[in-house]
């Protein structure tokens, strides 16, 4: 006995008990509303033709004391048929009240069109949304409206839970208006395809009293390469050949084979009362399944555009007879409903495939900026993410050989782990060594699936054989590179553009090929890609053309980048060793060390070091090492600035070594300007004005000013594009190769003359250091000597301000430069000849190797004028600078005298000059 609310019910058989409930509602609905849970409910729902039920919903208490009766029509009961819940009160608790409200919100954000409200609609209204409808199908199907128009379409469509087809078929007989309706909501709003198709398959076959039915979508834009495809396939398709099944389980029908094939051709109805006697009918499914067609009504599905998107089949009407005008009059009339449901849903599959292609694109960027340093990296990477994408069988590149007659330098290939049912992973190796010609013998080496990994198909490259045609491809991709157009073929044996042998000897078969040149960012050619088999079966299409146009886009930014990349690490590998043997080179070996240590170094004034008036040629290069010796010991540098004396010998030594040997930027007129920087900070009051670091900068600098000088000026480079210029720029390019010349003999630990001095030190030298070898450049010390001459002007000077310091070391490293002006007229007009001498030379390279006309003081045409130019030379730059320094203190007088007495020579063989002209000109007339 079972003992439910109170009443004894004797022990039935389950026919009796179901008998019982139907006498007993009330009992039925009590141990529903106690023993239910949400999957029970799902259960229930599903069974019934509605969506299932979320786990979000609270269930309602009982005892709420609410009734049908107060039940709001606009309460949150959505699409999915939350009936049972709205037939019973929820708590009245504000827990609740909140809860029911938020969830009310969130149903009916995205709702425009309330399921309940269907009934109650009106004939104008149902008009109004029918034409909402067609309005989506008006808009042009571009990327532009994708998005815009699916928001519209999910929005604005009705959403209905699918009923069964056996409640369908019960509809139809006994309310059809309402059955008509209920199916037109059954594909409103669904976006995909497959789920659409059986819907469609379901709807068409009830709506038609159909024994079965078909749906096949046309695919591809030119008619050469339509076909007809199904997500799920009832029976017959009718065509004169198999269908065929594709790799994603779909059903293709060649474009006008069979009925289904001329309906879509020829746009029009098929309507057979007895289908196996038409010839475009194949009986062979029939005759496989044992199942006999007698009835078919073939008829197109178009969109606003009257294209053919589908075609409907239903075949055998259940009354044993032919499919009648009223039947093809009702379903044109319901295709025209599902024509714009397959518009939607193929917008949305648009939009879903270009939303991951978009997403394939830039994590290719991104793996172009991740991985740069590894051409065979990068490319391995875009080949990957291409065949992903572009779901191909074998993808290839073959990068352009330059540098020989051979049209590649190397092939990446790139081939899927299953290809015609077996593995594919072969290493295809195409060397120059005839030892490595295995392949081209009909050899391939294949790589253990226990050797590679699962998750990356096989790259492998090498240097490839301008013979080896049986790479995949080769002559194609050659003819590629030759023409710089694009190949696509369809059916690659068929074509004579490629070779047949390929596949014999390979054992592959090539079905389709789409090759593009690959282009840098010059638009030259740099290589070729190609994709070769679309898994599907399927020849390459337009929209693959243009995705992998962007793939060879990225390829070639990514080749690009590579190999701009390893240049980079070839120059900056050569660079390293380029310093290592000029360091090798330039280096002094420690003979000569030991020879300048042995010897004994004169006082300074034994070589008159001290004097302003130094004869800058009495000395010979050995000699003046050993006085660059004594000018560190004398101003106390050695013992300061803890510098080893054998330190010391091999630091002047490297400096001297490393001047070039031109006509007057030597490394005699390095030490000139030494020298006179020395006895300056001796005879003129200068070492209670700097520090010691300051007076070792400066000393350092001057030896140092014009390291590895080439002859010719910061002009020159600029004008020649040189390397120095490329290096450094157009502003002061000589000084700063110079300062680094210096840099780089200072940081040879054997030359480091500042290698005991704290890093705080360190740091102030180096700079200091800097400042002076680019304040040597003229144009800077025209800058500067403006408010050189104010300060003195002024006779205020605060020597505590870091940039009036830097402004005096500028200019006293100027006046130890130019200082050869100063000295007596023998030695100062030897030093001319010498910088006349040099500038020739740049004149006489500017006329030849860049064909322009040299400034006059370079010109050796015009070196009669040389007194002239001395003289404007001298007013322009040097008297005002010495004067300025005189007035400054009056230890520079003998220095400005100097350059005043050297004016007078000057100005005399000017005259004299002026004077032979002028006699010559008499002599003429």
């Amino acid at each position: 006995m079972v003992t439910m609310t109170g009443i004894l019910v004797p022990n039935y058989r389950q026919v009796d008990v179901e008998s019982w409930f139907d006498q007993k509602p009330e009992a039925m609905e009590e141990i529903f509303l106690r023993k239910a849970d949400i999957n029970l409910i799902n259960k229930w729902l599903i069974r019934n033709g509605y969506s299932p039920a979320t786990t979000e919903i609270v269930m309602p208490k009982r005892g709420s004391g609410s009734d049908d009766n107060n039940s709001d029509p606009t309460s949150p009961i959505d699409a999915r048929g939350d009936v049972f819940f709205a037939k019973h009160g929820r708590s009245n608790s504000k827990k609740y009240l909140r809860h029911d409200f938020a969830k009310s919100k969130y149903r009916n954000m995205f709702r425009t069109y309330e399921p309940s409200a269907m009934s109650e609609q009106s004939a104008d209204d149902r008009r109004i949304n029918l034409k909402e409808m067609r309005m989506f199908r008006s808009l042009p199907p571009n990327s532009s409206n994708i998005l815009s128009l699916l928001i519209q379409s999910k929005v604005r469509l009705p959403r209905y839970p699918s009923k069964d087809i056996d409640r369908k078929r019960e509809e139809r007989h006994t309310n059809e208006m309402e059955f008509f309706m209920d199916i037109v909501k059954d594909i409103s709003n669904d976006l995909n395809l497959k789920s659409l198709s059986e819907k469609m398959v379901a709807n068409i076959s009830v709506l038609s009293d159909a024994d079965h039915a078909s749906v096949f979508f046309v695919e591809g834009k030119r008619s050469n390469k339509q076909s007809l495809v199904s997500k799920i396939f009832d029976v017959h398709s009718g065509t004169q050949i198999m269908p065929t099944k594709t790799s994603d389980n779909s059903i293709r029908v060649p474009w006008g084979k069979g009925i289904m094939g001329y309906v879509a051709e020829h746009r029009e109805i098929v309507n057979l009362s007895e289908a196996f006697k038409d010839p475009r009918y194949n009986d062979e499914v029939d005759r496989i399944t044992g199942y006999t067609t007698d009835s078919l009504l073939c008829m197109p599905v178009k969109n606003s555009d009257d294209e053919i998107v589908a075609v409907a089949q239903v075949i055998n009407k259940s009354n044993g007879e032919g499919f009648t005008k009223e039947d093809e009059k009702l379903l044109s009339a319901y295709l025209s409903y599902c024509g714009i449901a397959i518009y939607n849903a193929q917008i949305f599959d648009a939009y879903s495939k270009e939303y991951e292609r978009n997403k394939c694109l830039l994590e290719v960027v991104h793996d172009l900026f991740e991985e740069q340093t590894s051409l065979d990296d990068v490319i391995l990477k875009i080949m990957q993410r291409a065949q992903t994408l572009l779901k191909c069988e074998r993808c290839s590149v073959l990068l352009k050989d330059s540098n020989s007659e051979k049209p590649f330098s190397k092939v990446f290939d790139l081939a899927y782990p299953l290809t015609n049912g077996t593995s594919c992973h072969s290493a295809i190796r195409l060397d120059a060594d005839p030892r490595r010609q295995q392949f081209s013998r009909g050899k391939v080496e294949t790589v253990s699936p226990r050797n590679r990994s699962h998750s990356a198909p096989c790259c492998t490259y090498t240097s490839s054989d301008p013979c080896a045609d049986l790479q995949l491809g080769n002559k194609l991709a050659e003819l590629v590179l030759k023409t710089e157009e694009t190949i696509n073929i369809s059916d690659a044996h068929s074509d004579p553009r490629f070779d047949r042998e390929t596949d014999v000897v390979s054992g592959y078969h090539t079905k389709s090929i789409l090759c593009k040149p690959i282009r840098n960012r010059y638009g030259q050619i740099i290589g070729v890609a190609e994709i070769v088999n679309r898994i599907d079966g399927l020849p390459f299409d337009e929209h693959d053309e243009q995705l992998f146009e962007a793939f060879t886009i990225f390829c070639g930014l990514g080749i690009n980048n590579a190999q701009l990349y390893e240049e980079v690490a070839i120059s900056s590998a050569k660079q390293t060793v380029a310093l290592e043997v000029l360091s090798y080179h330039a280096g002094i070996e420690n003979v000569e060390v030991e020879k300048i240590k042995n010897k004994h170094v004169p006082p300074a004034p034994e070589w008159r070091l001290n004097e302003l008036t130094f004869n800058d040629f009495s000395l010979n290069n050995d000699e003046m090492v050993m006085a660059g010796l004594r000018i560190f010991k004398d101003l106390g540098l050695a013992k300061s600035c803890r510098i080893d004396f054998e330190t010391l010998c091999k630091f002047l030594l490297t400096v001297k070594k490393n001047y070039r040997n031109v006509a007057y930027h030597n490394w005699r007129h390095a030490f000139n300007v030494c020298q006179l920087m020395f006895s300056a900070l001796l005879k003129c009051n200068l070492r209670r004005l700097l520090s010691k670091l300051e007076c070792l900068a400066l000393i350092v600098g001057c030896l140092c000013h014009d390291l590895d000088h080439r002859g010719t000026n910061n002009a020159f480079q600029e004008k020649t594009s040189s390397a120095l210029a490329l290096l450094y720029g157009t502003k002061t390019t000589l000084e700063h190769h110079h300062f680094n010349h210096a840099i780089m003999i200072l940081n040879t630990e054997s030359t480091n003359i500042f290698s005991n001095l704290s890093s705080d030190e360190y740091s102030k030298v180096i700079n200091i250091l800097k400042h002076a070898i680019l304040a040597t450049d003229l144009s800077l010390h025209i800058q500067v000597r403006e408010k050189w001459f104010a300060m003195v002007d002024e006779g205020r000077i605060d020597w505590d301000d870091k940039d009036l310091r830097e402004i005096f070391r500028s200019i006293l490293m100027t006046t130890c430069d130019i200082g050869a002006i100063t000295k007596p007229w023998d030695v100062s007009r030897k030093v001319a000849d010498l910088v006349m001498t040099e500038f020739f030379d740049q004149g006489d390279k500017e006329k030849s190797e860049l064909k322009i006309q040299p400034q006059a003081h370079m010109d050796r045409e015009k070196q009669d004028q040389l007194p002239a130019l001395q003289l404007g030379w001298i007013d322009g730059i040097c008297r005002p600078l010495y004067e300025s320094l005189a007035k400054f203190d009056k230890s520079f007088k003998p220095m400005l005298n100097g350059v005043l007495l050297n004016r007078a020579e000057w100005e005399y063989l000017d005259a004299e000059r002026l004077s032979k002209q002028g006699t010559s000109r008499e002599s003429v007339v």
